[in-house]
């Protein structure tokens, strides 16, 4: 008898074009259909996992939900569907701390199906490799050298990006956001992040703090004004022929460490009703065999690190996985405790007004620290 699961993935072609081709193959040799929804990529990082579990069976979700997922019995773990050997095998292939990063409390709660982290872009076509800058002072002197000739850094500073960025930004200061963090971040390291953050508005494009990250893409790889971009999400889709106009390349952001960790993780819902079936599909599509081949070649960004060392995958995306790898593997981790996902919303808006208004930063870094104590449990 053949059944049918229901899925919410987010609505870019890197979010749902390879779940669409993986899904089909897998319905062909198994009988079981896998019906994707998509949701928009705001709604992937601040929709709450509670508006969706009752109504799907399969959820792409990012990591920081998985504590508010522990707490209310959302997600099932995996421990319970899928073999050991198995979940050992692909946190062994993970892609950096992907993996890990959808464990909480000693338990599984997705598996790592997309990986991703902050880094570079450029327009390889006007912007020399040997030119990109490997640290901030050399940032920001490009920007102010592009400026001379009418050209822009791009960075992206929506809301979401805005949290991302200061998050990067805190854990190359040697202070990173942490859990068990008495507060948010210090005085003098919170300062600094805020006044670099901006700088970065300040000598960027225009558009900055309206643009996430696709938005941004979309623009470099369409426009000849901005030539490079220091910090933001990256997707392989845009070093790939005929995705856009002209192509971007990618690198390890400025200091090379401690990018925010992004990516995607498929977790399982706790109301699904045929959840060894679902624990089967998702331990094949997160596979090395299916993430370097039939997942990479429909537009994935493969969690494998199998698939970012392949030969196959860097060919068709410039090198694309072999250029960022040391920045993903190097990547911050966030926090992920019952309260840090709708904190971490906060954290955006705030920042993203206090960059858009000029406001005082030591008045915005005591609202965070505060507002950072009160979304621990038991505070």
């Amino acid at each position: 008898m053949s059944v049918t699961l229901k899925g919410i993935t987010w609505d870019h072609p890197r979010g749902y074009e390879p779940l669409m081709a993986c899904s089909a193959v897998y319905e062909k040799q198994s009988a079981v259909k896998i019906e994707w929804h998509k949701r928009s990529l705001t709604a992937f990082g601040d929709q709450s996992l509670e508006e969706l579990c009752n109504n799907f069976d399969l959820l792409i979700i990012d990591h920081p939900h998985v504590g508010l997922a522990e707490n209310k019995g959302l997600l099932e773990p995996l421990e319970n569907m899928i073999p050991t050997e198995k979940l050992e095998c692909i946190n062994t292939q993970s892609a950096g701390p992907s993996f890990l990063s959808y464990n909480y409390l000693n338990k599984q709660w997705a598996l790592p199906i997309d990986a991703a982290m902050q880094a570079a872009a450029y327009r390889p076509d006007l912007l020399a490799e040997e030119k990109l800058p490997g640290t901030w002072k050399h940032v920001f002197e490009l920007a102010e050298n592009l400026r001379k000739y009418g050209r822009y850094m791009g960075t992206a500073l929506s809301p979401t990006d805005c949290l991302c960025s200061f998050l990067t930004l805190a854990a190359q200061a040697n202070a990173p956001v942490r859990e068990d963090n008495s507060e948010l971040i210090g005085r003098e390291p919170g300062l600094n992040v805020l006044d670099k953050l901006k700088r970065l508005k300040d000598i960027s494009h225009p558009e900055c703090l309206q643009w996430t990250p696709v938005n941004l893409f979309d623009y470099m790889s369409s426009n000849d004004d901005v030539l490079f971009s220091p910090l933001a999400f990256c997707y392989n889709n845009y070093s790939r022929n005929n995705f856009r106009k002209k192509k971007l390349a990618f690198h390890s952001v400025p200091e090379r460490t401690n990018a925010v960790l992004g990516g995607a993780g498929i977790a399982i819902s706790s109301s699904c009703k045929n959840k060894s079936i679902a624990g089967e599909f998702i331990s094949w599509i997160c596979s090395a065999e299916i993430q370097q081949t039939i997942y990479t070649d429909a537009q994935g960004q493969p969690g494998n690190i199998l698939a970012w060392t392949a030969e196959k995958p860097n060919k068709i995306t410039s090198n694309f996985f072999f250029n960022t790898l040391s920045t993903l593997e190097n990547a911050y981790v966030r926090p992920r405790y019952n309260g840090w996902a709708e904190f971490q919303s906060t954290l955006g808006n705030i920042v993203h007004k206090f960059l858009k208004y000029d406001e005082d930063s030591n008045t915005v870094l005591d609202t965070l620290n505060i507002l950072f104590q009160q979304s621990k449990p038991n505070t």
